[in-house]
């Protein structure tokens, strides 16, 4: 019954951001591919589509190194550590976290200009491994525009990335040119970073200048694929998430206006959806 009950409460939040989080995953598996010389925090808060009135919030942790730019979610790996202490301790563990995270790692390599990703799907189905595109951003500058943001004075840039259009507000009195997500190039560090239509928007929160190393984890289930077939994977995952779970194999119960539990195959009507990148 607790497993039904889990279920029925997930099937509640889809209804709110037509998404389903991923459950923990054992982080003992793992190798050092490079040392953070910068640690960065930003407040990420987007939605799935415009029509949403709540944003979903996660916190990002950028890992500045020497070969690698690293993207994570800061929420996904707490819950990942303390699943792996259980783990340890011989405990299983089929907790997800409650919050409503943007459940990606983002690996950029500038020099190489490369990029690779893994995006961890609903309810341990698997995990999605692909390269994506990098860009070389063409910025826009407004050196007339300056604003004072969390003590820093601020300039402003446009730029237009994967289909969408950005203003990010960086300092130079930190010359970092990293930020959240893939955005590069610009000659101080990004302290607000929005998208137009207001789905996307990060925020600095802090700056560590203590090294620490930069992981890559190797989760189960693993599943190399094109960022084409990942894009539609992720599509179906999110507008149709009970069709979805049921053709991955995952039983779902849920429950019906007579009290009743009957399984869940398929979604009554399709969750609206735009991804982060349009193009």
């Amino acid at each position: 019954m607790k497993y039904i009950i889990s279920i029925f409460a997930m099937m509640i939040c889809v209804n709110t951001y037509a998404q389903l989080n991923p459950f923990s995953e054992s982080l003992e598996n793992s190798h050092c591919i490079d040392t953070a010389r910068f640690e960065i925090r930003y407040s990420f808060k987007f939605k799935n589509h415009p029509s949403q009135k709540r944003f979903a919030e996660d916190m990002r942790v950028i890992q500045v190194g020497k070969n690698v730019v690293k993207d994570f979610s800061e929420i996904v790996y707490h819950y990942d550590s303390l699943a792996t202490e259980n783990f340890k301790k011989g405990l299983s563990t089929t907790s997800t976290n409650p919050y409503f995270t943007f459940p990606c790692e983002i690996y950029n390599y500038p020099k190489k200009k490369q990029c690779n990703e893994k995006y961890r799907l609903t309810y341990n189905v698997g995990v999605l491994c692909y390269s994506s595109k990098w860009t070389d951003i063409e910025w826009k500058y407004s050196s007339n525009d300056t604003i004072q943001l969390l003590g820093y004075t601020c300039n402003k840039a446009i730029a237009n990335f994967a289909g969408r259009k950005y203003t990010a507000w960086y300092t130079l009195d930190v010359p970092i040119p990293f930020g959240p997500y893939k955005f590069s190039g610009l000659p101080g560090l990004i302290i607000r970073i929005e998208e137009s239509n207001g789905m996307y928007v990060w925020e600095f929160c802090s700056l560590s200048t203590t090294p620490s190393c930069i992981y890559n984890y190797k989760y189960k289930k693993e599943q190399k694929c094109t960022a084409e077939a990942a894009a539609k994977t992720i599509r179906r995952m999110i507008t149709r998430p009970m069709t979805f779970l049921s053709s991955s194999g995952i039983k779902v119960m849920m429950k019906q206006s007579d009290g009743k539990w009957a399984p869940a195959t398929k979604d009554k009507k399709e969750n609206l959806y735009e991804p982060i990148e349009l193009k």
